[in-house]
């Protein structure tokens, strides 16, 4: 994807709140085999204000 100018992490992180907004934390824990905590961190940012999403963006760079 990034030899096409694609950006794989904005992709993912879009998947991954599309995702916990349809399962539970733990059954995305398991589909992507990430840990339960960081699946449970997910769904706390799905659901809450997108300032906590992007503060974490930041915080991760």
């Amino acid at each position: 994807m990034t030899q096409h100018g694609l950006p794989n992490v904005s992709a993912r992180n879009t998947a991954m709140i599309e995702a916990v907004t349809d399962l539970p934390p733990i059954v995305i824990s398991d589909l992507f085999g990430v840990a339960a905590n960081t699946a449970h961190r997910w769904a706390q940012y799905a659901k809450g204000s997108w300032a906590d999403y992007l503060a974490a963006c930041q915080s991760e760079e």
